[in-house]
């Protein structure tokens, strides 16, 4: 239960596998929450992802571009706001090191192009923030493979 006066809460999950792809998806969010007599979702956004043109093993071509057209979607039951912002960085050291991948917005999401290396994997991490002042970082590491 809840205190009654609105609060900050940070809540995290990470997720971990062996195998070559999606080793790691780790969620951040940030969001203000209070006591509610009535059963209420958290406001958690969660971002999906679905690259374009890859092989039926994950991966794609080296050098090549992929479009990766992206959505927000809230928890169900939450409470509704915009999205206000919404980030995109790319990694190909498995996020030792990140770089920012420019989005555009398309209809109900946005779509960004993503430059693949000459072999290895995509990580990508997402940055979302709402009009209410809610946000997630989401991490996923080796999204798809590069190459054989």
């Amino acid at each position: 239960m809840l205190p009654p006066e609105p609060a900050a809460y940070t809540l995290m999950a990470t997720a971990t596998r062996p195998g070559p792809l999606s080793t790691a998806v780790e969620s951040v969010w940030s969001f203000r929450s209070q006591h509610t007599d009535k059963g209420q979702g958290l406001p958690l956004m969660a971002v999906r992802f679905a690259p374009a043109g890859l092989d039926a093993a994950n991966r794609a071509r080296p050098g090549s571009v992929t479009r990766v057209p992206i959505r927000v979607e809230r928890d169900p039951g939450a409470p509704e706001s915009a999205v206000r912002e919404l980030a995109l960085e790319a990694s190909t050291d498995d996020g030792v090191t990140w770089r920012a991948v420019p989005v555009v917005r398309t209809g109900g999401g946005w779509t960004a192009l993503v430059t693949n290396p000459r072999a290895g994997h995509v990580s990508l991490r997402a940055t979302a923030s709402d009009q209410a002042g809610a946000s997630v970082v989401q991490t996923i590491t080796r999204a798809w493979a590069v190459g054989s």
